[in-house]
């Protein structure tokens, strides 16, 4: 009379036959699964190596950046020339050494200031439109559009500017914020002798923005306006 066998040990063979088929087909696949993993574990590294120099580049940038800033400032605050040809040089390897980084986009903002203090009016114009289209939604591209509106209100396109400013103040243009907005308006009207009409932008920046950094010389313009 045969063996009975039973569930269990039916189950148990099942089982041995798939560890046993599992074993052979990783026998037959292991050097291609093992150079899958080495080929991921390789561009893993190679991402970290990239991750890393970018990191200490950017740190590098930063720091450069930050020492030519400061000359820049101490040059303005001083009214030197020579200084603030220095800073412009300075700015130029930051430009030149760190391509279309950040940082080298706020050296070419400065750089652009430093030009319109020269009365190169086109070429800063035109660094700065670029640093607007480059940088919609950031702080360089903000402080770019607000180099811009200056430049034009001084170049005679106060009516203009000042249509453009009232959507930002009202939030249908968001290039600057409202509160900034608000001050360049009035800024405009003084330019345009509308005091009436500046006194009423400045006080509204002081009303609505009491925590904008604008606010203590809104404040100083309503004391010269009266």
């Amino acid at each position: 009379m045969g063996r009975r066998i039973t569930r269990k040990q039916m189950k148990q063979d099942e089982f041995v036959s798939t560890m046993d088929q599992l074993i052979r087909r990783f026998g037959e696949y292991w050097k291609v699964a093992l150079a899958g993993l080495v080929a991921v574990l390789v561009i893993v590294f190679i991402w970290w190596m990239i991750g890393q120099w970018s990191g200490k580049q950017a740190d590098a940038a930063s720091e450069k950046l930050s020492q030519v800033v400061t000359a820049y400032q101490e040059a303005v605050a001083r009214g030197g020339a020579t200084d603030l040809s220095k800073a412009e040089a300075g700015f130029a390897e930051v430009i030149e050494e760190y391509g279309r980084s950040g940082q080298a986009d706020v050296a070419r903002l400065y750089q652009a200031r430093i030009q319109l203090g020269r009365g190169e009016t086109d070429t800063a114009r035109a660094t700065l439109v670029q640093l607007v289209n480059r940088h919609k939604d950031d702080a360089i591209g903000r402080l770019a559009a607000l180099d811009l509106v200056r430049l034009r209100a001084a170049s005679g396109q106060g009516a203009e500017v000042a249509a453009e400013l009232e959507k930002m103040v009202v939030g249908r243009n968001t290039q600057l914020p409202r509160d900034v907005a608000l001050f360049e308006l009035g800024e405009v009207f003084i330019a345009e002798q509308k005091p009436d009409q500046a006194r009423e932008y400045f006080q509204k920046l002081v009303d609505e923005f009491p925590e904008s950094p604008y606010v203590a010389q809104a404040r100083q313009r309503l004391g010269e306006l009266g």
